[in-house]
């Protein structure tokens, strides 16, 4: 792992439950790149996500977001 560390705030439309939120975390933070991945308790439509930079870009993260089938857009 670099030092070169960066992060982001994924914006999710739909409404998501608590187990949703977890299990979406989960899945962002498989990425070997990704530091972090969580979901604020106070704004639960926003989830920030912290990665190596110099081995994965935001947009492919996001990627993985959409994946799921989610509307997401990255702030």
């Amino acid at each position: 792992m670099s030092d070169a560390l960066s992060d982001f705030m994924v914006h999710v439309d739909e409404s998501l439950g608590v187990d949703e939120r977890s299990k979406l975390e989960d899945i962002v933070r498989s990425d070997d790149c990704v530091i972090s991945a969580a979901f604020p308790q106070h704004t639960p439509h926003l989830m920030m996500v912290v990665y190596d930079c110099e081995c994965e870009h935001a947009q492919d993260i996001l990627g993985h977001v959409r994946d799921t089938g989610l509307h997401a857009t990255m702030l």
